[in-house]
């Protein structure tokens, strides 16, 4: 069965002895596109999302100051996340890791000679792990990562220790050292999806909008009942027999059940479905533009700023971290700092200029607030701009007061005026 699926195309049905078959196979070896993501629309416009928007960051290391985030700084080692192999971007390393961990899971990248990145096709790298035994009882409880093995087409292996390689697996699988694919939890319903949208096509290409009663002589054996009812099925149900002619022989009577898409509730069976794939995805449908998204009161402005907040906050930053986390293997990360993302410059995750306009203000009252109660300017701004008001210790001025005099000091006086004589 698994050498007569790879002659499908992966997402593509088969019909045998009257069985319909669906190949359930994500990706195929050395190619970084899922077959759902190629052939389901739904599919398709939900990763297209994750990849546009995933695609956007920039790699900076931060600084952690007593375990708190400080500023975004680089050095020359991000290099290889600027220019991952030649000709290539930031965009194309994260497009490429997006599409691996769509497809299979898990992305695995190593670096070369050249300190350029080099893409391992997931279906052909294994893990190595050894089992972790109680020193006194001798009895497993665990197991520990070795290392990653990549089997090559003419059955030659490279192996490659954990510290070699960066595996990027943002979703995790019940094993904790392999991913799982978005895709995997609702194949069920990409599977559905697929269906009623061939259904849909055969039935507006042929016509097709009857369902059948059929009615046989009395006088038939149960054996030609049944194989009646063996030749009529496999000649008129499903998707692909829509719309046929039916000939049926002596004896037998049908009667036809008018079915429209209204009376199968099409739309609303299908959005649905496409809701639950968007679920998966971890993309609101207002974002991806789905039916179920674009109905009542979710077109708002209100609902979709909260459906983008949600896509930002829920899905994006936690792939960008888990990116991170994996890649921080193959770079030099300075002492007392750690590889991160900036997203600053992205066009998607910018706030209203209303929005702007009130975090700015109130960050300016905050900051003369704190300068009149006698912090140092300097000090002030950067606890504001880190939303850490512990590295205001120490950097108070010892002067208190709108005009910032030592406590007991004599204000100077105010500066003479001369008075004007009123000629009489």
């Amino acid at each position: 069965m698994t050498d007569w699926q790879r002659m499908w195309r992966p997402g593509s049905q088969v019909v045998y002895d009257g069985l319909t078959y669906q190949a359930y196979q994500l990706g195929s070896s050395g190619s970084m596109n899922s077959g759902f993501y190629e052939s389901n629309a739904v599919v398709y416009a939900c990763e297209a999302k994750r990849v546009s928007v995933f695609s956007e960051a920039r790699f900076q290391y931060q600084q952690m100051r007593n375990g708190r985030p400080g500023d975004l700084f680089g050095t020359p080692d991000l290099a290889i996340l600027e220019e991952p192999w030649p000709g290539a971007t930031t965009r194309d390393l994260l497009v490429a890791a997006e599409l691996d961990v769509a497809t299979y899971g898990n992305s695995y990248w190593v670096a070369d000679h050249d300190n350029y990145l080099v893409r391992l096709d997931p279906g052909n790298v294994k893990i190595l792990t050894e089992a972790i035994e109680d020193q006194v009882t001798g009895l497993r409880v665990g197991e520990r990562l070795l290392g990653y093995v990549y089997m090559s087409t003419n059955d030659t292996m490279t192996v490659y220790s954990p510290h070699e390689i960066a595996h990027y697996k943002p979703i995790p699988s019940r094993w904790q050292f392999l991913g799982q694919s978005w895709m995997t939890a609702c194949l069920q319903d990409i599977d559905a999806d697929t269906q009623m949208t061939e259904h849909k096509r055969v039935s507006l290409r042929t016509g097709a909008n009857l369902s059948y009663v059929v009615s046989l002589d009395k006088s038939i054996t149960p054996d030609q009942f049944a194989a009646f009812v063996e030749k009529f099925r496999a000649a008129t149900e499903g998707p692909a027999n829509a719309g046929k002619t039916v000939f049926l022989g002596g004896g037998a009577d049908i009667k036809t059940i008018s079915q429209t898409f209204g009376d199968l509730a099409l739309a609303a069976t299908q959005g649905a479905t496409e809701t639950r794939i968007a679920a998966c995805a971890g993309v609101h449908p207002v974002i991806v533009g789905l039916s179920e998204g674009m109905a009542g009161s979710s077109l708002n402005a209100g609902n979709y700023t909260s459906a983008k907040r949600q896509f930002v906050d829920g899905t994006m930053r936690p792939l960008w971290g888990a990116f991170c986390g994996a890649f921080q293997w193959l770079l030099k990360v300075p002492s007392g700092a750690r590889l991160w993302y900036d997203d600053r410059d992205i066009a998607f995750l910018r706030e209203d200029v209303k929005d702007q306009a009130e975090i700015q203000a109130s960050d300016a009252a905050t900051i003369s607030t704190l300068i009149m109660a006698g912090f140092t300017p300097d000090a002030v701004v950067e606890a504001v701009h880190a939303n850490d008001l512990k590295r205001l210790a120490g950097a108070h001025s010892g002067l208190f007061s709108v005009q910032l005099h030592p406590p007991g000091a004599e204000q100077a006086p105010p500066p003479a005026t001369e008075k004007k004589v009123q000629k009489p």
